[in-house]
């Protein structure tokens, strides 16, 4: 039998590089708990974690604590990431990704990083037919469109091509927001073309997108990787 290679160290690490099926819901309160394992039960021990921020979590996500604690006789223990805003504020159209890292002197050196990916469970009913008007296209056609049992969250089918459907909230002041989406489209030189939000909060056209009556000005950019083709209406007019 070969020798069992023991660290020469307890050490701790992160249980998975990778987990993405995680779901935000008023039962966990919209929070993420993240676990860790350690090599060693043999007392309480700490450990430190950060979290690297992205524009689609900062300032909504952060860490409860960037300290976690294994109890006495413990082989797991967990660190949780929670909102730092009102959950009403939060965009459920979007997925969150927290890459989290062990920086404490007994982190492990090879399982010392992992990646969550988290996001809202919707359930989504027919909510009727429209017409979607794009000036980006110059032309309209008809939909289909869904909407969320939950909230205020629509989606119109197969919108600008099979396959792709474009997601959208409005909140209780009619204000349309989105994360940006491909549309399907493919620019000969540029590539996916995808539909996103006006470009900063300072924007003149950042309070644009919004609902009056029976439509849904979804005023965006159209972009690919190399730049913006600038600030487009698309509108959908529920039948």
């Amino acid at each position: 039998m070969g020798t069992l290679y023991e660290p020469e160290a307890p050490y701790m690490a992160f249980s998975s590089p990778v987990v993405s099926g995680n779901v935000l819901s008023a039962e966990n309160n919209y929070s993420v708990h993240v676990q860790l394992v350690r090599s060693n039960l043999s007392g309480p021990a700490t450990t430190t974690v950060s979290l690297e921020m992205n524009a689609n979590i900062e300032g909504v996500f952060d860490l409860e604590s960037n300290t976690v604690t294994f109890e006495d006789g413990k082989g797991t223990a967990y660190v949780k990431i929670v909102p730092v805003i009102n959950p009403s504020l939060i965009d459920i159209t979007k997925t969150y990704k927290f890459s989290l890292k062990l920086v404490g002197d007994n982190a492990s050196e090879l399982y010392n990083e992992t990646t969550y990916r988290a996001s809202f469970s919707l359930t989504f009913k027919p909510f009727g037919t429209g017409v979607f008007s794009s000036e980006f296209f110059e032309t309209d056609w008809d939909v289909e469109v869904e909407k969320a049992e939950e909230a205020d969250v629509f989606r119109i089918l197969n919108c600008y091509a099979e396959g792709y459907n474009i997601t959208f909230s409005v909140d209780s002041e009619n204000n349309i927001r989105y994360s940006t989406q491909e549309t399907g489209y493919e620019d000969p030189d540029y590539g996916m073309v995808s539909l996103a939000m006006p470009d900063s909060e300072g924007s003149y056209y950042y309070s644009e997108p919004y609902r009056e009556g029976n439509s849904y000005f979804l005023l965006g950019r159209m972009i690919v990787d190399a730049g913006s083709y600038g600030h487009w209406y698309e509108v959908l007019t529920m039948n």
